[in-house]
């Protein structure tokens, strides 16, 4: 419940706002792909999804003993498409409503990656120390001390190799080596 209220406040914010803000098909499909990882992880609490089995059956390969790892890392899957799957969307409201354009509108969209990541780890932190026992389902640490650090470091990695793709692209398009 608590996880889905940011997904509340955010539906409420575009539905208030959909005659100011136009998002392309793409970007829609962007951030809806990116709810539904979100609502995989909030169904099954973060630590619980069970994406090890869904990989396994998928491929044969288990990928905790193939990668060495020791808690479940899904949350931080969701930390990384946040990052890759939302920057555009963001970008593209820049550069609509403030007129940005090139290196500053990916920028502004990348601090607002950044900005909002850490928001959301202040929040978990918020949730554990203060909803009490309900704090481990909601938080999905594992133990981790530096889970905030390495979510917003997911989140921040994904949405800058998705800004350089992107203007890679646009370079070698124009036939120009940046």
């Amino acid at each position: 419940m608590i996880e889905n209220s940011l997904v509340v406040v955010g539906a409420l914010a575009v539905w208030f706002t959909r005659h100011r803000f136009y998002w392309t098909p793409r970007s829609w499909a962007l951030v809806v792909l990116f709810l539904c990882l979100h609502q995989v992880g909030t169904h099954y609490t973060y630590p619980g999804v069970p994406y090890v089995a869904a990989v396994e059956n998928l491929t044969g390969q288990n990928i905790e003993q193939l990668f060495g790892w020791q808690r479940n890392h899904y949350d931080r899957f969701v930390h990384l498409g946040y990052g890759v799957l939302v920057v555009l969307p963001i970008r593209e409201i820049i550069t609509r409503e403030c007129q940005l354009k090139g290196a500053w509108a990916s920028l502004i969209a990348w601090s607002f990656v950044l900005s909002t990541s850490m928001l959301y780890e202040l929040m978990e932190w918020i949730g554990a120390q203060y909803v009490g026992g309900a704090h481990s389902v909601f938080v999905g640490a594992q133990g981790d001390i530096w889970d905030a650090q390495k979510d917003m470091a997911a989140a921040a990695g994904g949405a800058l190799l998705v800004l350089v793709c992107r203007g890679h692209s646009l370079w070698a398009r124009l036939g120009v080596r940046p």
